[in-house]
């Protein structure tokens, strides 16, 4: 089915719900009701789409703010002349901050948590001064073995003001309330999210960035396990900035009178995938284009926890076109960790299995690795392309 067909034969989930007339007293008061813009998604199924009437154009110092939380140093992201020269009009916003954007959702407030993501793919270039809008269509509902909660699947779209898709998720959420009609039947993909032209664009680039020169600092192998010392919290003002800036409503984000600002407030799903893989990018340095496969946030993380994290280097493939190189890696984000006792610890190799549940790693750890147990809160499978390591490294 094309996407035409595919929009026309799915159901638009209302946005808001219309407010009940206000009732006025003998003694000329008036009762106030707080208007609850979430949808209803109880009666949710597979390929209802949900219409997003916001628009959000990011501005350099929203790409300032998250350079200032989220350690990158990879040219492409930080630098005009060298995304010029790869035929780019500017440097191109970061991966983590568009798959944040991607899959903020300020509709499900009534999300318990987020359970993870799948097939993140970053299809086309966003700069800033990009004005993007959100598609979220339902791929798939279940409820969970205990019957108390549902667990809904939405396909994610992040579109530029030309229409462009830039970037595309599955994002995995579980609710309070058992689903009217489960279904575990999967929407077609639309077509747009399939082509790569991101990664085909920079892959024809293979002859410049010979001439521009390799800055990649070390070789990378498989079975090469990376204990990286970038570890980096964020605080409660900074989380809450950054959920603002994404327009998350969601009040484990940022109500402090509700909610224990150290034990009960939550760093956004987003957000924590950004620490960890911020805490490996030096040492993944330079990264040019990558997807994430699979993501599984473990246990929830506070402001003001450090995030550390290690690297699991699966495979490698030297063969893509010139002196790139693929990588598939699974990163984990560990919390309050520290890295020379990180560097003392044997991991279990199937600890950096892809689409392992909580109940599975944390199993894991209380088997073979105790001191991780409760301590890791994000599994992200990736597959990155970056320059290949030819010759000395220099110091970054």
């Amino acid at each position: 089915m094309d996407l035409a067909g595919l929009r026309s034969s799915s159901r638009t989930l209302s946005t808001f719900y219309p407010l009940s007339e206000d009732a006025k007293s003998s003694k000329n008061t008036v009762k106030g009701k707080v208007i609850d813009h979430s949808v209803n998604l109880q009666h949710a199924r597979p390929g209802d789409v949900i219409e997003v009437p916001y628009e959000l154009t990011v501005g350099g110092e929203f790409r300032e703010l998250w350079f200032s939380a989220f350690y990158n140093h990879d040219r492409i992201n930080t630098s005009t002349p060298f995304a010029r020269k790869l035929g780019l009009q500017d440097q191109v916003l970061p991966f983590s901050l568009m798959l944040f954007l991607t899959g903020s959702m300020s509709h499900a407030d009534a999300a318990k948590v987020q359970v993870g993501f799948h097939n993140a793919f970053y299809h086309w270039p966003g700069f800033a001064g990009d004005t993007f809008t959100k598609k979220f269509q339902v791929k798939s509902v279940r409820n969970t073995s205990d019957g108390n909660h549902s667990v809904i699947t939405f396909n994610c779209e992040l579109i530029n003001q030309r229409g462009r898709v830039c970037m595309s998720a599955d994002k995995t959420m579980l609710f309070e309330f058992e689903a009217i009609s489960p279904s575990n039947v999967e929407t077609p993909t639309n077509p747009a999210t399939e082509a790569q032209l991101f990664r085909t664009h920079l892959m024809s680039k293979a002859e410049v960035l010979g001439e521009l020169g390799s800055h990649s600092l070390r070789p990378l192998r498989p079975s090469q396990l990376i204990v990286h010392s970038m570890c980096r919290p964020l605080s409660l003002t900074q989380s809450q900035q950054l959920a603002s800036l994404a327009r998350l409503t969601h009040e484990r984000h940022f109500d402090s009178r509700k909610f224990d600002a150290k034990s009960e407030i939550y760093v956004p799903g987003g957000l924590v995938l950004g620490l960890t893989m911020s805490a490996s990018a030096r040492d993944l340095h330079e990264i040019l284009h990558e997807e994430v496969t699979d993501v599984s946030f473990v246990n929830h993380l506070h402001p003001g926890d450090v995030v550390s994290a290690v690297t699991f280097v699966k495979s490698l493939d030297e063969n893509i076109s010139g002196d790139m190189e693929s990588l598939v890696v699974c990163t984990l984000g560990l919390k309050n960790c520290p890295t020379e006792v990180l560097e003392e610890m044997e991991f279990p190799i199937n600890l950096f299995d892809g689409s392992l549940t909580t109940k599975q790693v944390e199993k894991i750890c209380k088997e073979k690795i105790p001191a991780l147990s409760n301590k890791i809160v994000v599994a992200a499978e990736r597959r990155i392309i970056r320059q290949a390591s030819r010759g000395e490294p220099f110091l970054l």
